[in-house]
């Protein structure tokens, strides 16, 4: 537990001192702070009480995509950032078992998560009880707007002074100021009413609340999401970089957003498509965190059990995102062994992308397998060569990502021969008996460009360095001494 605190302490200490992770937090103060302006355009009778709710979607969307993002550059900036400076080997070596510095990682980022979380919740409470202001007779409210200008110039002001004065780091004194000052700031305005009286905790007049009991629910569901953005950033910054974990984060955003127009038709009873019915297991539902329907009810309630249930949900999924990322780093070379873990990000993009099609390949095959206009000699021949092509694939592009000669010089091959298909289609309107269309030329001479910067990318002479690198990398691991 010692090295588990440890590395926790450590990672989220790193965390809270990258520059993106205060740049986030700003951007994200600023789009909660213009949302009281855009929120104030619904249509209806009561448009106040519309544009209120609007302005509670607007904000509990904004802090899940602020989240997503913050879960995505802190884990990738803190563990594959370490794997590739070769940080990591270094505490693995102390001895630390890699599930531990897993675990650790996932806690660290997980609290410094939670810290943005949190202070980015504090500007949408603050938006919220100062409520839209949708007509000139509408009035401000000036306690909300003095003390939380207050508290903020506050914030910048110490960082600034600790920094000049005292060498402290700006980032993270920046956000220990914002915790306290910003905190002290809606406490004091819990019990500040617009006109400076005081007032019932939560209440903005004597009479009206401010804040219900379902907004701080529905945060607290927001919140459970961004817990599975996390492990999931964390599992994929084990073998991925930077990059290709924020497009992880996305992929699983968007999927989980969409699960039920994605997975629940396909995956129903009358269906009956297993394939489909695996994928939507294995994509997390992220609809079962979204209150946005249940705040727009008139009466805004969300049930005790749903909430649990929930919960029960979030905790069973990370647990077994992190069982994955952590058999995925038992198996991780830390050390520069054939294609090191700074290749070019080329040619990670490609081995990646090349990968998903291969996994894509398999899941179509299942999917048609499921299919019964599919059983039928033609069919099932169709399937039997994606499911052999698919796994020679993900051979080929494994060993094209580990620096292999020979998967580099197919790779060329496949790709130059499909280039000149394409340009084929593209200089010949009619191509193998086919009247292209014109919207469909277009498509044509828009890969032919793109394949083109590809092969242009492969024969750069960092990218063939990389091939020619890992070669030697072995030759030198191989040597008796």
């Amino acid at each position: 537990m010692n090295k588990f605190w440890s590395i926790s302490k450590n990672t989220f200490v790193q965390t809270i001192r990258q520059p993106i992770y205060g740049i986030l937090i700003l951007i994200t103060f600023f789009i909660l702070l213009m949302s009281l302006s855009l929120a104030g355009w619904t249509m209806g009778d009561k448009f106040r009480d519309s544009d209120q709710k609007m302005l509670e979607n607007m904000g509990l969307s904004t802090l899940l995509v602020s989240g997503l993002l913050v879960a995505a550059f802190s884990a990738s900036s803190v563990l594959s950032r370490e794997i590739e400076d070769k940080t990591a080997m270094t505490v693995i070596s102390k001895p630390v078992s890699r599930a531990t510095f897993v675990l650790g990682k996932f806690a660290g980022v997980l609290a410094a998560v939670a810290v943005s979380f949190y202070l980015c919740s504090l500007v949408f409470l603050l938006t919220v009880r100062h409520r839209v202001v949708p007509a000139k007779v509408d009035p401000y409210d000036w306690p909300v707007i003095i003390l939380g200008l207050t508290a903020f110039v506050l914030v910048i002001v110490t960082a600034l002074g600790g920094n000049f004065f005292f060498g402290w780091h700006f980032v993270s004194s920046g956000i220990w100021g914002a915790l306290l000052l910003m905190s002290i700031a809606v406490g004091i305005l819990s019990f500040i009413g617009k006109n400076w009286q005081i007032v019932p905790l939560g209440y903005d007049t004597p009479d009206k609340i401010a804040i219900h009991l379902p907004l701080l629910v529905g945060m607290a569901l927001i919140f459970m999401a961004v817990i599975i953005f996390v492990a999931v950033a964390v599992a994929a910054s084990t073998r991925l970089s930077q990059v290709m974990t924020l497009l992880v984060c996305c992929g699983v955003f968007f999927a989980g957003s969409m699960h039920s127009y994605l997975f629940g038709y396909w995956a129903s009873s009358d269906k009956g498509i297993f394939a489909a019915r695996i994928a939507g297991w294995i994509v997390p539902k992220l609809t079962y965190f979204f209150p946005l329907d249940a705040l727009m009810a008139k009466e805004p309630n969300i049930p005790a059990k749903y909430v649990s249930l929930a919960a029960g949900y979030c905790t069973l999924y990370v647990a077994g995102v992190l069982t994955l990322g952590i058999g995925l780093f038992q198996r991780r070379q830390l050390e520069a062994q054939g294609g090191s873990s700074s290749m070019p990000g080329a040619v990670a993009l490609l081995t990646w992308s090349g990968r998903i099609s291969a996994i894509v390949g398999v899941f179509v095959a299942m999917v048609m397998v499921s299919v019964s206009g599919f059983h039928n000699p033609t069919g099932l021949a169709v399937i039997a060569g994606i499911l052999i092509v698919s796994p020679c694939g993900w051979i080929l592009w494994s060993r094209f990502g580990a620096g292999a000669r020979w998967a580099y010089w197919l790779v060329c091959i496949i790709i130059f021969a499909a280039l000149v298909l394409l340009a084929a289609s593209a200089v010949f309107p009619v191509w193998l008996g086919f009247v292209q269309t014109a919207p469909l030329r277009v498509l044509t001479v828009a890969g032919t460009v793109f394949v083109a910067i590809i092969l242009l990318i492969l024969v750069l002479p960092k990218t063939r360095y990389h091939f020619k690198s890992s070669i030697k990398a072995r030759s030198i691991n191989t040597r008796p001494w």
